[in-house]
């Protein structure tokens, strides 16, 4: 595979990558630099499984399966630099929560990132815990936490 076709394969992955990255930075500068450096980082440390792979861009499970690695890997790198991205802009992200969708911008962000994988990207617990690279207790333990403090955040919307 060639740098080329590997871009070709992502491309159509990029839009749930942003939607990932803003939810781990929710600023559309950052979230868009996370995405670019993620991508650079699994191609840097992937090359060799990736540009030394042969695959036939006529067949569709192919490509859905090399799609499906691919996303996971660039998504395994994104939490990690997002993660480290979002301690080191802490503070500003506090001041900047976004107005919308304000209970899930509230939790901190691995729990925000292990919701994203589990509810829109559809990932297993044992997918997510191997992306996040935090044990399957713990991933269980943000995922209930997660849905619970959000919904108690927007009860206390509604009783106001």
């Amino acid at each position: 595979m060639i740098r080329k076709e590997f871009y070709l394969l992502v491309q159509p992955l990029t839009e749930k990558l942003y939607r990932f990255a803003h939810a781990i930075l929710p600023d559309d500068l950052q979230a868009e630099q996370l995405v670019v450096d993620s991508l650079n980082a699994y191609l840097i440390k992937e090359k060799k499984n990736i540009l030394g792979r042969q695959i036939n861009l006529q067949s569709k499970k192919e490509i859905q399966i090399l799609r499906r690695i691919f996303f996971k890997g660039i998504l395994r790198y994104m939490s990690d630099i997002g993660l480290r991205r979002a301690q080191q802009l802490g503070e500003q992200f506090k001041l900047d929560t976004p107005t919308e969708f304000k209970a899930f911008y509230n939790l901190e962000p691995k729990a925000r990132m292990v919701l994203k994988l589990r509810y829109e990207a559809q990932f297993s617990v044992e997918e997510i815990e191997e992306i996040v690279q935090i044990p399957r207790y713990q991933v269980i333990e943000k995922i209930h936490n997660g849905r619970f403090l959000i919904v108690t955040d927007l009860n206390q919307g509604v009783a106001l």
